[in-house]
């Protein structure tokens, strides 16, 4: 897919090669400022040359869209709506036009000289297709079995528990006399609590 629009891309970028194409389009554009007022049909020859002239590297489709952008007054380069272009002005404005057509084929080209990818044989595709089977028979089997709901008094009981074990490795691993003396007055609270419940 990306080769057929590195394709497009090439053939928009590709210079007119068919002079009245370029003439035709400019000559429209003209048509709105001063073509006509007063001037001949040779002055307006001579004139329409020097745009097709100034005009004649680039591809059709960028003098296409500069022209449409003068039309509109919505010109990439600063231009006086007041004045028609020079042919230099028309011919800047295409090529400005054409920066992100030349940015997105260059990245795409990146693209597709990176793109490394050997179309997967059938031994590899059944060989995916079974481990991916074997992993889903082993998940339906994983199920954890369900437990019932625990009171209350169970999850009490529980949590004293895992606190009495958490003090026994405290007791375990306590060092001088500080966490002799916190680990007595624990086993004091408990003795309290543990008698009132």
């Amino acid at each position: 897919m990306l080769s057929d629009v590195a394709e497009r891309l090439n053939a928009e970028l590709t210079a007119a090669s068919n002079p009245r194409h370029v003439d035709t389009v400019v000559t429209r554009v003209l048509l709105g400022f001063e073509q006509g007022r007063g001037r001949g049909d040779d002055e307006n020859e001579i004139l329409v040359a020097e745009y097709v002239s100034a005009l004649k590297a680039l591809p059709l489709a960028a003098i296409h869209a500069a022209a449409e952008r003068f039309r509109s007054g919505e010109t990439l380069r600063p231009w006086s709506k007041r004045f028609r272009p020079s042919p230099a002005e028309f011919a800047d404005e295409a090529r400005e036009g054409l920066i992100p057509l030349r940015m997105q084929i260059l990245h795409i080209r990146h693209v597709l000289e990176a793109e490394i990818y050997d179309v997967p044989t059938p031994e590899q595709r059944a060989e995916v297709a079974k481990a991916a089977e074997a992993h889903l028979q082993r998940m339906r089997q994983a199920k954890p079995a369900r437990h019932r709901t625990e009171t209350p008094a169970e999850i009490a009981r529980a949590q004293r528990a895992k606190l009495d074990e958490d003090l026994a490795r405290l007791r375990a691993t306590g060092h001088g006399p500080d966490i002799g003396r916190l680990m007595a007055r624990l086993d004091q609270r408990q003795g309290l609590t543990g008698g009132a419940s």
